[in-house]
């Protein structure tokens, strides 16, 4: 039969006619048919929503992720701001109504506020972690510290070398660029640390043990007050050591793409007697979403099949080991899942918030312990 024939028996015969009508019919119920009757599960469309996601990413960062997830019509707004905005914003965005559906957080965040946000999602971790100078320790045979006891060792090998602006590593001054986290790092050196009844004192005798490191009658000096950014000059190889985070690797290849460094465990790892500084990172959903339910649906997709690609994209150390083919990542990892503490046994902000005026009247002993006082009596 060809195409006129057909075209006949469409205009005169009643049962073409009617099959036609029909097919007509289920072809225009099939295009309508996500619109009445989508499914309320991922993987059968149609959502018809849009999610608004505030983190520090870029848009074309996710969107290679995310792209498939349009035919279960579930769009994406991306607003770009960091952590700091997203920390100062989303309450007041919550107040205002006029909040993300999916929001970029640490997990001190996250425990601060735990009843404004849902189940989050982990997407990468860090940790504070060593860097060296690889030349360095190889040419003059120095072995990288594992314990106090080591790192002492280390600083006097390293000051032996007698090489002009060369110092061991930046520790002790106000300039360190991760002091903070530092400080809270050494207070673990004190198996009590998280009681909040020993705090005064520890951290005072931590503070002590820290300004070591910039006195040149010390064992442990290494460092000038007023010799600047750690990370800095470490990158323009002044420093045989760093501690830093593996965030901070970016800024010293950026400095300097040349150097030749390694990473391992922060001294005093083995045996695990000190914890280490670290930071988890979720994609978290806000409970007022009214999208709360295809928001955790989509973060669950996103963790099981998107998350290696999206963090490799953006070297991020993903917050499941199995994901992790890079031995210098495996090192950070390890640090965080068995050395690691969050210490959000209390409000760590408030340490930060005072410790560079600490630091500016350090010589001033009554200040500085009515300075902590204070800090004791807001944790």
């Amino acid at each position: 039969m060809n195409f006129s024939e057909i075209i006949e028996n469409i205009k005169y015969n009643r049962k073409w006619q009617i099959g036609v009508l029909i097919f007509l019919f289920l072809f225009f119920v099939f295009i309508i048919r996500p619109i009445f009757f989508g499914s309320k599960k991922l993987g059968k469309p149609c959502y018809q929503v849009t999610l608004r996601v505030w983190s520090p990413f870029k848009e074309e960062n996710f969107y290679p992720l995310i792209d498939d997830l349009g035919r279960y019509c579930i769009y994406f707004k991306f607003e770009k701001k960091s952590l700091e905005d997203i920390k100062e914003n989303l309450i007041y965005s919550l107040a205002t109504e006029n909040f993300p559906d999916i929001v970029y957080v640490d997990d001190s965040y996250l425990f601060k506020y735990q009843n404004l946000l849902a189940t989050p999602t982990p997407i990468h971790i860090d940790s504070l972690i060593a860097y060296y100078n690889k030349d360095i320790l190889n040419f003059f045979q120095i072995e990288k510290p594992r314990t106090i006891d080591d790192l002492k060792n280390f600083i006097q090998q390293v000051r032996n070398i007698k090489k002009e602006n060369f110092y061991p590593l930046g520790l002790g001054t106000k300039e360190i660029r991760n002091r903070k986290e530092i400080i809270l790092t050494l207070i673990t050196l004190n198996p009590d640390y998280n009681k909040k009844s020993i705090f005064r004192n520890n951290f005072y005798s931590i503070l002590q043990f820290y300004h070591l490191f910039q006195d040149p009658r010390s064992e442990f000096f290494s460092y000038y007050q007023g010799l600047g950014d750690d990370l800095t000059n470490f990158a323009q190889e002044k420093l045989a050591m760093y501690i830093g985070f593996y965030k901070d690797r970016k800024e010293i290849l950026t400095i300097n793409p040349r150097l030749n460094y390694e990473i391992f465990f922060l001294p005093n790892t083995f045996p695990p007697k000190m914890k280490i500084y670290r930071q988890v990172f979720y994609l978290v959903p806000t409970r007022k979403s009214q999208n709360l339910k295809i928001s955790l649906d989509v973060l669950d997709y996103f963790s099981k099949y998107k998350l290696k690609e999206f963090t490799e994209s953006l070297d991020l150390i993903p917050a499941r080991e199995e994901l992790i083919d890079s031995e210098e990542k495996k090192i950070v990892f390890s640090s965080a899942k068995n050395f690691g503490e969050s210490f959000n046994f209390f409000d760590k902000e408030v340490i930060f918030d005072n410790l560079d005026r600490i630091f500016d009247l350090w010589d001033n002993e009554k200040e500085i312990k009515l300075i902590i006082e204070q800090i004791v009596n807001s944790l």
